[in-house]
């Protein structure tokens, strides 16, 4: 009953960010596009093994996802709306685990199992990405279960706590590969380092039977997509994609301190607050926080050395960000008079580049932008910059609730001044087009790469025809003059309207749809 009471506000304060986010903001063009088309297309077609990407198989990503979205369709139909939601159920249940970590911890810390949760669901980033139809939020929670049982192996060395880890193991490869393992290493390997007694036997071969388990699990689904696969597929999701990621990024290849810059980001607003700097420079470093300091520093080290980076990918970390920082919160015993000033500080300024940024982005950007938004949105973080620098604050935890709801403001005001840029890149009715034409027979042409960004959109049952080289393109249309090709053209060029079938816009480009008969006119 104290867990529900400590957590009720924290799930509310999640709930809210994820409610504005999936308002304001259409699927995010490629990544949610991508991922909710393969879904369809999985499902369109009855290949509930192999995840398949415009009819071919999709080694990128396992299929745990894909199944969550197959599963709210045969409960809601097939929808955009609900399957936004699967997110935030695995951040609420990663709320509930982050707080069974910190009491497993710091057993007799009232105070900051009281506050745990507040500070996970008021860390902004963690609130903006509930929202997003991805799978770091959903990796996160079985990196915590895992985290959770490691814990518990150590401590109490019960079977049951193994048990945990082969699970996470298990659902962490399904959600997004053998990556679930690289953000538990460290504190297997340096067990002998946080934890307060002798690491036994027990514990490594423990831990070892349980990953292998897990992992033994996994392939249940593994072998048989492998196979029905094929080759190709079979040697990307064993070996192609994780070593490819590792060794040579095929994308997203970033130098090794990429992340550190944005720590801050990541851990706003906690990064500022002044109490946890105040306690991190004392010498109290118990078995919690030395597993913190393991988890924290040995896993970004890991994720410095793979090539590929995105900020996406450390997000099952911000829990363990939010751990310290309500640790070094719960020892820091003063009011917080100066961390109130310093949020408030921030968020003025913050609010007075709300009203400035209207006027410095360049003209030839051709961005819409909406003045009465960025004012509003400016004068709400401005008021609430004054709020804290001069609210006094005699409770310390009165202080730490108000900042832990104040990254809600922060996550509509970005949607708010976005939403109109966001809502002009919707590619439904463009989508839905492709599924018109299709539906007369005519074939389709995309020139360059696909990410599948109108099958869902569009509710396609048929391939896209993709022709990347353009003599091969230009033979193409040259023996099918009845087909319509999609190609795109940066906003700067000029192209002749009268002969379009359809046009929208994506970022600083537009798509344009044209029949194959009309291609040089364009």
């Amino acid at each position: 009953m104290s867990m529900f009471r400590n957590l009720l506000v924290p799930f509310l304060i999640l709930i809210v960010s994820a409610v504005i986010g999936i308002y304001f903001r259409p699927l995010m063009i490629i990544d949610e596009t991508r991922y909710i088309s393969v879904a369809w297309e999985m499902f369109d077609k009855h290949s509930f093994w192999v995840p398949l990407i415009n009819g071919e198989p999709y080694h990128q990503k396992p299929p745990l996802l894909f199944w969550m979205m197959h599963l709210d369709w045969l409960l809601f139909g097939v929808n955009d709306f609900s399957v936004r939601f699967i997110p935030l159920l695995f951040g609420l249940g990663s709320v509930v685990l982050t707080y069974l970590i910190y009491v497993q911890l710091w057993s007799g810390d009232k105070k900051g199992a009281r506050l745990i949760g507040w500070v996970l669901a008021g860390t902004m980033m963690y609130g903006f990405y509930t929202s997003l139809l991805m799978f770091d939020v959903m990796l996160g929670f079985w990196v915590l279960l895992g985290i959770l049982g490691l814990i518990k192996a150590m401590q109490t060395g019960k079977k049951s706590a193994f048990f945990l880890l082969m699970i996470s193991v298990c659902f962490g490869i399904l959600a997004k590969g053998p990556v679930v393992v690289a953000h538990m290493l460290p504190m297997f390997i340096f067990a002998g380092f946080w934890a307060k007694e002798k690491v036994r036997k027990r514990f490594y071969i423990g831990c070892v039977l349980a990953v292998t388990t897990g992992i033994g699990a996994a392939l249940i689904w593994g072998i048989p997509a492998a196979i029905k696969g094929g080759e190709v597929y079979a040697n990307a999701i064993f070996w192609g994609q994780t070593a490819g990621r590792v060794a040579h990024s095929f994308a997203h290849s970033r130098p090794f301190w990429w992340y550190l810059p944005l720590i801050p980001l990541l851990t706003f607003p906690w990064f500022f607050y002044a109490g946890v700097w105040k306690n991190s420079k004392k010498d109290f470093l118990d078995e919690g926080l030395r597993f913190l300091l393991v988890w924290i520093v040995g896993t970004l080290g890991i994720f410095a050395l793979i090539s590929g980076k995105q900020v996406h990918y450390i997000v099952p970390e911000i829990p363990a960000f939010a751990l310290l920082a309500t640790r070094l919160i719960s020892l820091y015993k003063k009011e917080g008079y100066f961390s109130a000033r310093i949020i408030g500080l921030l968020y003025l300024l913050v609010g007075i580049a709300f009203l400035v940024a209207p006027y410095l982005i360049p003209k030839h950007l051709e961005v819409y932008v909406d003045l009465k938004a960025f004012w509003i949105s400016g004068v709400m973080l401005i008021a609430m910059g004054v709020y804290f620098l001069y609210k006094q604050f005699a409770v310390q935890e009165q202080l730490i609730k108000r900042v832990a709801l104040s990254p809600v403001v922060m996550i509509f005001a970005v949607h708010f001044v976005l939403h109109n840029y966001l809502d002009a890149q919707d590619l439904t009715k463009f989508s839905q087009k492709i599924s018109k034409l299709q539906q007369e027979g005519i074939v389709i042409v995309h020139d360059r790469k696909y990410h599948d960004q109108f099958h869902f959109l569009g509710r396609l049952h048929k391939n896209l025809k993709v022709i990347k080289d353009k003599a091969k393109l230009d033979a193409f249309i040259k023996t099918h003059p009845k087909s319509v090709i999609i190609t795109y053209k940066k906003r700067k060029e000029k192209f002749d309207k009268n002969h379009i079938i359809a046009t929208t816009k994506l970022r600083t480009q537009n798509i344009i749809m044209v029949h194959a008969s009309d291609w040089d006119k364009l």
